[in-house]
């Protein structure tokens, strides 16, 4: 569809993608880096490459700042919490970059529902459930590997999407939200 541009067409954006686990940020982000042609980063896929037992932050900071030598855009996804604002500032800055954040929320009880039954149905099997209190110390403890942050916000251009319904959300508006932005930034 071409909506923003394709490949070369879009230059120095970063678009971060994220949201507490389970609200839809993946699936989205793999949409428009579809879309829009422009490569994801995503934390998971760094991840499960490594096989390391820890998130290999380093090698996926290494890969944006790659990307971002070549002025290339980006699509970064991952539960961000709010430590990760000055990595995330110092490569904007370093390389002239517009970041974009689009950020995907619900309550704590429906995104645990929904990580939950990703944990049943999605990852190979089912594993272990977890508690709602188990899920928000996931989210929002200050020790935990995989912090992540309800109220991570990050640029000039936040957009917050409402996953409570998933089918009340639209992708396309919100890439017609992030082309906007980037028109009238130039």
């Amino acid at each position: 569809m071409n909506l923003i541009g394709c490949g070369d067409l879009l230059k120095n954006k970063m678009i971060i993608v994220s949201g507490m686990p389970a609200t839809g940020k993946t699936r989205f982000a793999e949409w428009l880096s579809n879309e829009i042609c422009v490569p994801l980063l995503s934390v998971d896929d760094v991840w499960e490459k490594s096989g390391a037992a820890d998130i290999p932050f380093a090698k996926y900071w290494a890969n944006c700042d790659d990307i971002m030598k070549t002025s290339a855009s980006l699509i970064i996804e991952f539960g961000f919490n709010n430590e990760m604002q000055p990595m995330i500032a110092k490569m904007v800055k370093k390389y002239k970059y517009q970041a974009i954040n689009v950020h995907f929320d619900t309550s704590f009880e429906i995104a645990h529902r929904r990580f939950n039954d990703r944990r049943r149905y999605d990852m190979g099997g089912a594993k272990p459930q977890i508690s709602l209190e188990q899920y928000i110390k996931i989210v929002e403890h200050d020790d935990a590997k995989l912090k992540s942050s309800k109220n991570f916000r990050f640029g000039e251009c936040v957009i917050i999407v409402d996953t409570t319904d998933f089918s009340a959300v639209s992708y396309m508006d919100i890439a017609k939200q992030i082309q906007q932005y980037t028109k009238r930034a130039e």
